[in-house]
Order: structure tokens, then sequence, then C-alpha cells
């Protein structure tokens, strides 16, 4: 419990040091007394250091790892403890994971079983973490706004009835964000922006490099380039302090996007993109891949390079096995189509 308590502290902050330190310290306690609970601790620990650094894989690795080894009868901890139940703790971020390496259906099926789980548990906190990480998470990665803005307002009043500030400005951001995606643009966009500010204040760095990007891409949405730019910095920024590279890719495509709305030179803006590109490959993020390879292949092909971007995009897609009736999926797939017309 200790150990948890003190990652969990630094996680939330962004202390990338502190986290591998805790995590190799769990690791070792848990070889040395070859306790089970303790052994699920550690795979934990190491799985979220694991996404906090980008590292895909090996975080869904950890996370599976805990789940073919979890007993409820044995590893479930009492109510009255403020301790994370290790299932309770995976599913969420499983669904993230999941979605970001190229499996939406599957991250989609662990949401659900997230959602199930903490109705099973009935723990306040464990609930809006399941609704924050679990639902709105994957929802937004998919683009599903009006999920996203069922969950945030789930996850407020949760907040409001038990005092959870931490989940309520979560949850504001994500109902700021859903807002603008509505069509209550500023309304939206000054709720978001607020909710940034009060979350920064409480130091609370993890998801707020992705909520940045929100903010950003909301911006590019709208062809509010310096503004935009301007969240992005913040993110760029906040990510270089903590070693966080969970959103590179991410951060990378976002930034050649809003140079492109800014009228930055062609080669300066494929730079970008074509780093974004290369981010999510090497991190076998393939959901940030299909999305850099989007916004490549449609530079490409307002320059006249149409056979380039088609060679770029197809074996991408190609890789993908299910989520065909995702946004990003469609989207591909409709770009593939106009480009083979050319």
């Amino acid at each position: 419990a200790a150990l948890s308590g003190k990652f969990i502290f630094h996680f939330v902050r962004g202390d990338y040091s502190a986290m591998q330190s805790l995590t190799a310290e769990a690791e070792r306690a848990a070889e040395r007394t070859g306790d089970m609970a303790l052994e699920l601790t550690a795979h934990r620990l190491a799985a979220l250091t694991a996404m906090h650094a980008g590292a895909f894989v090996k975080a869904r690795s950890e996370l599976e790892t805990i789940l073919s080894r979890y007993e409820p009868n044995a590893h479930r901890p009492p109510p009255v403890h403020y301790v994370h139940d290790p299932k309770a703790s995976v599913l969420p971020y499983l669904a993230i994971v999941l979605w970001i390496l190229g499996y939406p259906e599957q991250a989609q099926s662990m949401s659900r079983a997230a959602f199930e789980y903490a109705v099973e548990l009935n723990q306040t906190n464990l609930t809006g973490h399941v609704k924050v990480y679990g639902g709105a998470g994957p929802a937004e990665l998919m683009d599903d706004v009006a999920a996203v803005h069922a969950h945030a307002d789930a996850v407020i009043e949760l907040a409001d009835q038990h005092s959870l500030n931490y989940w309520r400005l979560s949850g504001l951001i994500l109902r700021g964000w859903a807002m603008a995606q509505e069509g209550a643009v500023e309304d939206g966009l000054a709720l978001m922006r607020q909710s940034l500010i009060d979350r920064n204040r409480l130091g609370a760095s993890w998801y707020q490099v992705r909520y940045l990007c929100m903010l950003a891409t909301t911006y590019l949405q709208l062809g509010r380039g310096d503004e935009g730019l301007t969240a992005l910095t913040e993110a760029k920024d906040l990510a270089a302090h903590n070693d966080e590279h969970m959103w590179e890719a991410e951060l990378a495509r976002i930034n050649g996007e809003l140079r492109r709305v800014q009228g930055a030179p062609p080669n300066e803006v494929e730079a970008y993109l074509q780093a974004a590109l290369n981010v999510a490959h090497s991190q076998s993020a393939k959901s940030f891949e299909l999305r850099a390879a989007m916004s490549l292949a449609r530079l490409w092909w307002d320059h006249g390079r149409v056979a380039e971007a088609r060679r770029l995009l197809a074996p991408i897609h190609g890789w993908f096995t299910e989520g065909f009736d995702t946004p990003d999926l469609r989207a591909a797939k409709a770009l593939m189509e106009e480009l083979a017309e050319r």
C-alpha cells in the first residue's frame, strides 16, 4: 500500500525518475517475498511507467499479465482500504493502450468490462477512475463526442457528491471539449482553459498533455492557429519537463497541422508530420501512425504527390483487422478512395 501510494503521487505529478525507482523497488520486493499481491502491484507500476514512456507494447504486456493472474478472492482489497484493486486499475488503461496499438474493438470491449467491474466493486474513487480513463479516454480517442459528454457529466456528478476535486476537474475539461465539438465553442473552450489551469495548480500532470492536445486540436478545427500553437507549446513543454513520450507522435502531428493552417512552407509541415509518423511507428502506435499517415498523404496530395500518398497510406490502413466503423478508419478508407481516382 505504501509503495502504491508513493508511486501514484509521483505518477500524477509526472516524476518519471521517481516512477522508475519505485517500480524497480516493487519488483525487487516482489521477487524477495514471493508475495503475489506485491507482484501484481509491481506489474501495475511497470505498466504505468511504460505508458508514460510511450512503450505501449510493454504496457500492454504488463497489464495483461495482471489480468491473467488476478484472483478476486485473493487479490481484491477490502473496500475500507484506500488501495487500488489491480483489475480495476488495469481495465481502463488497457482500453486506451489497445486503441493506441491499433485495436479499437478490443479497446471498446475492455471499456465495457471496466464499467461492469466498477459496478461490481461499487467504490466511489475507482468508479471515477473508470469513468475518466475507461470511458471518456477511449471515447475521446475514437471521437465519440456524445459518449465523452455523457461520461463527463457522470464524473462531475459523482465528484460533486463525494468532494472528489481531482476527478471533477478532469470531468470539466472533458465537458468543455464536448461542448466545443457540439457547437458551444466559446463556452466550451473557456471551460477547458479554466479547468486546465485549476488542474495545473493541483500539480496534476497525468493526462494533462492529452487534454492540452484536445484544446490545441479544437483550435485547429476552428482555424485559430496561434491559439492552437500556444496550447501545443504548453503541452510540449510539460512533456519535455516530465520526460513523457506517451503523446509524442500526436504532438508532432498536431504541430504540423497547425503550421499548415498558418501557411508554413510545405517542407516544414512535412518534417513535423514525418516525425510524427516515425515516432508512432517506433512505438507500435498504429492508430497514431494512421493519423500521421493521413495528414502526410493529404499534404502530398495537395502538392501533386498523389502516387506517394497512396503508397504511404495503403499498407498502414491494410494493417488493421478491426474497427473499420470507427472515424479514423472510415476517414482513411475515404481518403484512399479519393486518391485512387486521381
